[in-house]
Order: C-alpha cells, then structure tokens, then sequence
C-alpha cells in the first residue's frame, strides 16, 4: 500500500494539545493517523442508507403493489402489513410473492378469515385455518322426534278394559 507524506503547520496551542492528548506511546503522525481513522469510521457509519426501492419494506404499502387476483384482499393485507413489519419479520418483494402464493392455496372461501385471523391474532405469517376433526352433526335428526303418547299406538291400560278392581283382588 502506497503511502503520502503530509507536512503540517500547527498553531502552539493545538500543537501542545496533541502532545498532551497522544501519550507516551503513540508517535505524533501515529496518532494524527488513528484520528483521521476514527473519523473515516464514524463518517461511514453515518452515511443515509439509500432509499429502499422494495416497496415492500415500508410500514405501510400501497394496494397497486397487490396482484389482481388478491385485490379484493387488499384492505386486509394492508392493514396486517405493519403488524407484520413491527413484529420484526422480513418484509420484502419475495416474501410478499410467498404470501400471495399461501394466499392462493387456500380455499377462496377462507382467505379472508385467514388474514382476519392474522390481524387479530398479530402473527407474522398467515396460516390454513383448522378444520374440526368430526363432521358437524346436523341440527334436526330426523331421530330426534319429541315422544307424544297420543301419537303413539299403546294398547289400552287395565283401567280403560275394566280390569284393574279384577286385578286388586275385588269383583
């Protein structure tokens, strides 16, 4: 690595300053060095990040960034977005492409509960909702009909035969 020598003419005060500031150890063109070093770091970390062109990685994103098919999704996907974004999860063009392909595998009758699932919830991700393991019973088994005994065909009681004092022991 090329080196360039700089000659530099300093005022007494700063000069007494160096001398005091650099310590025993350090050279003063060593220290005026590790100066200049520290700063070309500090400059480096301070430099504005260029502005991000995914239009994904915002807080907030607009519904022209939702594909067709998914549009009528898009207050939905917008609102879950910043729950999304906040709870630290990657929000970029791929993973919303992934989404949108969840999206389209579930049933289009559970998309919209799915998302509202996602929002309530304040998950990441969207998720398939659970289907119950046994078959809804239906309400209204025919098996289930109310017992009447006057819509049943019962033989007639001892009483109704004239037989009960018979039955008792009397005439």
């Amino acid at each position: 690595m090329e080196k360039t020598k700089v000659c530099i003419w300093l005022d007494p005060d700063l000069h007494t300053y160096l001398n005091e500031s650099r310590g025993e150890e350090l050279t003063i063109p060593q220290y005026i060095r590790l100066i200049l070093k520290q700063k070309m770091k500090s400059a480096n970390k301070r430099k504005p990040k260029s502005v991000a062109s995914d239009p994904f990685s915002y807080y907030i994103i607009s519904p022209e960034v939702i594909p067709d098919d998914l549009k009528q999704y898009a207050d939905l996907l917008i609102e879950w977005w910043p729950i999304r974004k906040k709870k630290g999860a990657s929000c970029t063009t791929s993973v919303a492409n992934r989404i949108f392909n969840t999206l389209r595998s579930f049933p289009s009758q559970d998309r919209k509960e799915a998302i509202e699932k996602a929002i309530s919830n304040g998950w990441k991700d969207i998720y398939p909702l659970k289907k119950g393991y046994k078959p809804e019973e239906p309400k209204h088994h025919p098996a289930s009909k109310v017992f009447r005994a006057s819509d049943s065909d019962m033989p007639p009681t001892l009483k109704e035969l004239g037989l009960d004092k018979a039955m008792n022991g009397e005439n």
